[in-house]
């Protein structure tokens, strides 16, 4: 059995003892180190090189957020999990925009605690039933609040008409054969089209692409 590495960033100490002890009784991870601050974070990965981060969003002088962006500037698979809180619409979405894997609110039970842990090392995506309904009503907003912008938007992305098209048409679930009829494309052009997308939204997979630009009214939601 693989041991997930964690790492664990909070400026509470009390709160890291708590997290520490609850972790120490799992026999599939383990606290390798912890960082009162986001400083202390980015030098601490560099050592230890963990499989997760549990970072408090929310630190004085260098924030969750600030070490976060530092840590995915160094390696853009790192595992990112927020700790917070509080379910605050600006903290859920820059943590969905910024690549984290989830985002969990401290007083949720220790199971779910648990649970996001080991969802993240998985691979996948956790956000607890509160910031998920944030997530959710974000993305049923009506088109009309934000359709001036949305060219700027697109722009600041630096994404193609083309790029955006096939975006939405992945969103819509067609996969590379289907775009490649759609579009008159070569296959290759297709993945390289896909690339090209998650490069330029600063994102991991096509799954955070099709988030990001919902999120940002790239492409329309009520479709995907």
């Amino acid at each position: 059995m693989e041991i997930k590495k964690i790492m664990l960033v909070d400026d509470h100490e009390i709160f890291r003892h708590g997290v520490e002890q609850l972790i120490a009784n799992q026999e599939d991870m383990e606290v390798v180190t912890q960082a009162s601050n986001g400083y202390e974070a980015v030098v601490k990965y560099d050592q230890y090189q963990p499989d997760i981060v549990l970072m408090d969003i929310s630190m004085p002088q260098y924030s969750g957020l600030e070490a976060s962006q530092e840590l995915f500037r160094k390696n853009k698979a790192v595992k990112i999990l927020f700790l917070s809180l509080y379910d605050r619409e600006d903290y859920i979405l820059k943590a969905v925009k910024m690549g984290a894997h989830g985002y969990i609110l401290k007083d949720d039970s220790n199971k779910d605690f648990l649970k996001a842990i080991r969802k993240v090392s998985e691979g996948k995506y956790y956000f607890s039933g509160d910031t998920s309904n944030v997530i959710i009503s974000n993305l049923r907003k009506p088109q009309s609040i934000i359709a001036d912008v949305s060219t700027d938007l697109e722009k600041a992305f630096r994404l193609s008409k083309r790029e955006t098209q096939i975006l939405q048409q992945i969103a819509m679930g067609l996969n590379n054969k289907d775009l490649s009829e759609k579009f008159k494309l070569s296959i290759r052009t297709v993945e390289s089209h896909r690339l090209n997308i998650m490069r330029k939204l600063r994102v991991k997979n096509i799954e955070q692409a099709i988030l990001v630009a919902q999120l940002e009214n790239l492409i329309d939601s009520s479709s995907s």
